[in-house]
């Protein structure tokens, strides 16, 4: 059969079954034909079409693989048959039949590709753990080949009995703790317990301890100090003291302001006080609350 006749074959068989072998397109001669034949640049088809140059040199190589894809693909080859004068749909369904017979042969390599690489990730974990058991094994016959037997040991001779006479063993004697530091107690105490209502004002070594409290019938206060204790009182005669836990004498008149100097000096007068009269005798109001005038 010659040459001629197999073409004439091959041609009918396409024709009859509607496919185009891939070798017997020229798309994109076409294309490239009819934009020369023209006078026109790819740059001006860009311009006009808004498609870029690579897109359009993609398609006049038949490199449809650089296409964006999807719906753009047909619509550039639309677009670009219509601006040079070829029949748009027919340039599009010879571009469906190009595109159905090469993306599934460019696919393949990716395609390959992609299912090698599970593959080879599977492969080098196996490598990994066969080489892990490996080294972790002949590691445990290695230190059990070399670990030498443990030496039986031999029962040590008893020393013979001592011939001298017995030491004698000195009992050592426990030191006695110490004894603690006294607690540090106060030099001077004072308890007072209010007869009537009084109002007092009380300075502990040289601190205001109490700066001025009115006290009720049978309420009673205690106060320590150092070195001295000041105490003011507005109803002498309103109000029992203690010293040391020691009575002390009647402090004064109902209503009469007293004002006391207590000190570990002056203990041995019971009450060592200086009285200092701050005013007469109160009229009306309450007993022992200083009247502001």
């Amino acid at each position: 059969m010659t040459g001629q006749k197999r073409f004439h074959i091959i041609l009918r068989k396409a024709q009859k079954n509607e496919v185009l072998p891939v070798d017997m397109t020229n798309l994109g001669a076409d294309f490239k034909k009819a934009r020369e034949s023209k006078g026109i640049s790819l740059d001006q088809i860009a311009t006009a079409t808004r498609i870029r140059i690579r897109f359009l040199t993609a398609i006049e190589n038949e490199e449809f693989h650089l296409l964006p894809g999807g719906i753009f693909n047909r619509g550039f080859v639309r677009t670009y048959a219509e601006r040079v004068g070829i029949d748009p749909d027919q340039a599009v369904t010879d571009y469906g039949r190009l595109a159905e017979v090469r993306e599934p042969a460019e696919a393949s390599p990716a395609k390959i590709e992609r299912h090698l690489h599970p593959v080879a990730v599977g492969a080098l974990v196996l490598l990994i753990v066969i080489f892990y058991v490996v080294t972790r094994e002949s590691g445990n016959t290695a230190q059990t080949a070399s670990a030498p037997p443990a030496p039986i040991s031999q029962p040590a001779a008893l020393p013979p009995p001592p011939t001298t006479a017995p030491e004698t063993t000195s009992v050592a004697t426990t030191p006695e703790p110490e004894p603690a530091p006294p607690a540090t107690k106060e030099a001077l105490a004072i308890e007072m317990e209010a007869k009537e209502t009084t109002w007092i004002k009380v300075t502990a070594d040289g601190n205001s301890v109490n700066p001025g409290e009115i006290l009720k019938r049978g309420m009673t206060r205690r106060f320590t100090a150092q070195t001295s204790i000041d105490l003011i009182i507005g109803n002498a005669d309103g109000l029992t003291l203690k010293i040391n836990d020691q009575q002390s004498k009647p402090l004064g008149r109902s209503g009469q302001v007293r004002e006391l100097n207590i000190t570990p000096n002056n203990l041995k007068d019971f009450i060592g006080y200086r009285i200092k009269s701050f005013s007469p005798p109160f009229q009306g109001g309450e007993p022992g609350v200083p009247r502001l005038l």
